[in-house]
């Protein structure tokens, strides 16, 4: 007798801890979004719900669209800015040189998810109407759309989730389909979400992972306030990890991850120097009277090295993303001038 209930109460130990494991490894899962996108070598991920839930945005001003977004919003109902829930990005990098010289930027494709209130019939009649073709896989109909010489591949998954990339291989879109009809386990995903995401920290409302090319060439820059740039070369070969976290101000921290000790201490040494410049730069060019939210951002960079990890922290008021999101003012509309009479003379009332 005693023995049975040592055996029970072994058993219930072990449920309990299979139901604490379970319910701990889908706390730390990563978002539905990111775990559906396909392999690539970087992945950003933003809970825009999270966002407007904490008004991290504040009363932002009113934005002017252009006309194909406002054709877009007629014709589905859905509008990014009040219907967007969450947006996941995979970033697949070109696999060689692009012809002409063109930028990282020009050269990369995309994979995409959006996750939101969507209206599936008048999404689908708005894709079908752009599609060159269609293609049906799973149950899901696949628009193929012809824009600026690429085909973006677009499907509606679900009554709240869409996918889209313009990688030139479907089979992109078909494994975001499979991913989406299998209901994937938790802590499935493509490799960066599952060998980084637990370093980003909890209650992120944006983060990214990205793994930079081993290679040291000039390459590519990051362009940084003031005009300044800091080479991607001093990045090769690491991981990058960053994570934006809104606590009444918008927490950054990029974190890169060394192939070394002595590599982590080399970029450590260079984005002291950059931030000493940073500062420089703000202090001469606010001499008078800084802002006081662009002040207590320079304030606030910070950055620290930790053997192989380097990590560059720093605070966004919201006065300040308010004042990036406000778009300047329209330089003043001037009276077009006067056209010249005719005869050459001056029209009664002019000055001669």
């Amino acid at each position: 007798m005693r023995r049975r209930k040592l055996w029970i109460a072994l058993a219930v130990v072990l449920v309990a801890a299979a139901i604490a494991a379970v319910v701990y490894l889908r706390s730390r899962a990563a978002p539905e979004a990111a775990r559906l996108l396909p392999e690539s070598d970087a992945i950003l991920f933003v809970n825009l719900r999270l966002m407007r839930l904490a008004h991290v945005f504040g009363e932002a001003p009113p934005v002017s669209y252009d006309p194909d977004y406002e054709q877009f919003v007629k014709e589905t109902g859905f509008r990014f800015e009040r219907d967007l829930d969450q947006a996941a990005f995979a970033v697949h990098a070109p696999s060689g040189p692009a012809a002409g010289g063109e930028g990282f930027s020009e050269r990369a494709r995309y994979s995409e998810i959006f996750i939101g209130k969507f209206d599936a019939q008048r999404a689908s009649a708005y894709f079908r109407k752009l599609a060159s073709n269609t293609e049906d896989y799973r149950d899901a109909v696949i628009y193929a759309i012809p824009h600026e010489g690429r085909t973006v591949r677009a499907a509606i998954l679900g009554l709240d989730t869409v996918a889209v990339s313009n990688l030139p291989d479907p089979a992109a879109i078909h494994q975001m389909i499979d991913k989406y009809r299998a209901a994937a386990w938790p802590a499935s995903g493509p490799s960066l979400v599952r060998e980084h995401y637990y370093q980003v920290p909890l209650a992120s409302v944006a983060w990214a992972l990205a793994r930079m090319p081993a290679q040291h060439d000039q390459g590519p820059s990051l362009m940084l306030p003031g005009g300044m740039e800091m080479p991607v070369r001093w990045l090769a070969g690491s991981t990058i990890v960053a994570s934006a976290r809104y606590l009444g101000a918008l927490h950054l921290r990029i974190e890169a991850l060394m192939q070394s000790e002595n590599d982590a201490r080399q970029l450590f040494e260079t984005i002291k120097t950059f931030l000493a410049l940073l500062r420089s730069v703000e202090s001469s060019t606010t001499q008078g009277g800084a802002d006081v939210d662009v002040k207590a951002f320079f304030d606030s960079l910070k950055v620290e090295a930790r053997g192989s990890r380097v990590a560059l922290t720093a605070t966004i008021p919201q006065g300040f993303v308010r004042k990036a999101l406000t778009p300047p003012p329209s330089p003043p509309v001037q009276p077009p001038a006067a056209p010249p009479h005719p005869s050459g003379k001056k029209r009664r009332g002019q000055r001669q």
